[in-house]
Order: C-alpha cells, then sequence, then structure tokens
C-alpha cells in the first residue's frame, strides 16, 4: 500500500499529525524550562533532561534517579494514537514501576482534536506534555517543576 493511499485511510490522519507536533513543540518547551530550573538550582548539567525527537519523541534524565520516556506516533486504521512507556530506577537495585498507556487521538464534542487520557479525559498538546515531562519530578525532588 502507497503511503498516500495509507494516508487516506485513517482517519484524523492530518489532524493527529498535526497533534503531535504540536505535542513535539510543547515537550521541548517543558524540559527546557524544567532544565533551566535545575541549573538555577545547582543541578549539574549532564544531570538534565535530555530531549530526542524524530519520528518518535524521547526523553530521559541520566544518572540516578534516572527516567525516560518514550512517546511515538502510531497510524491505525482507526486512527491516530500516541503510545507511551514511562520508566526508570531509584538506583542501580531498584527500577521505578514501568508506565505503559495510549491516548487516542480524537475530536471531543466541541470538535476540538484531543488526546484520550484514562477514562475519557481529554488532553490538549500541552496537557499531554505536562503530564510527560511531570514524570521527571521523581528525578528532582527538591525542585519545583515548571508546568505551563
Amino acid at each position: 500500500m502507497s503511503a498516500a493511499a495509507a494516508q487516506a485511510t485513517v482517519p484524523l490522519y492530518q489532524e493527529g499529525t498535526r497533534f503531535w507536533q504540536e505535542l513535539t513543540d510543547e515537550c521541548r518547551a517543558h524540559v527546557e524550562a524544567i532544565n533551566l530550573v535545575a541549573t538555577s538550582k545547582g543541578i549539574s548539567p549532564e544531570n538534565l533532561v535530555q530531549l530526542l525527537s524524530g519520528l518518535d519523541l524521547f526523553m530521559r534524565k541520566p544518572g540516578y534517579p534516572s527516567t525516560e520516556v518514550k512517546a511515538a506516533l502510531g497510524l491505525f486504521s482507526w486512527g491516530p494514537v500516541i503510545q507511551c512507556h514511562i520508566s526508570g530506577a531509584r538506583d542501580c537495585d531498584h527500577r521505578f514501576l514501568t508506565h505503559e498507556f495510549e491516548m487516542p487521538i480524537a475530536r471531543d464534542l466541541d470538535g476540538k482534536v484531543v488526546a484520550i487520557f484514562d477514562e475519557g479525559l481529554s488532553f490538549s498538546p500541552r496537557e499531554v506534555a505536562c503530564y510527560l515531562t511531570q514524570s521527571f519530578r521523581r528525578c528532582f525532588p527538591s525542585v519545583t517543576l515548571p508546568c505551563g
């Protein structure tokens, strides 16, 4: 199947890719804000949150306590879905519980394109970015992380 044919068969394809781009931009802004606050509190540059984006979104804070957040946009026949995986470790002997979840992208009752989370909560790209980046709270227990 050609890419054009695949795009035509996925509902909300354009809206989903636009949502993904906005989410990536929001995550970048949140990571920059987190790192700015962490640096102002004396945290060394090698212990800041790193963001890599391409087809997938990957944020990580190396060293202990560590956290990794992976998100990918899946384009399925029923519509776009953000697939998320959050993991990390307190130290070399204690891993945090891994959290995996999906957020289908849909239209809300008011016509806005949103990510659906948990039991029907609808999140904007900014709110998804805030949710994902707040996973780094456990890495900086003495720092109040910005969100918004």
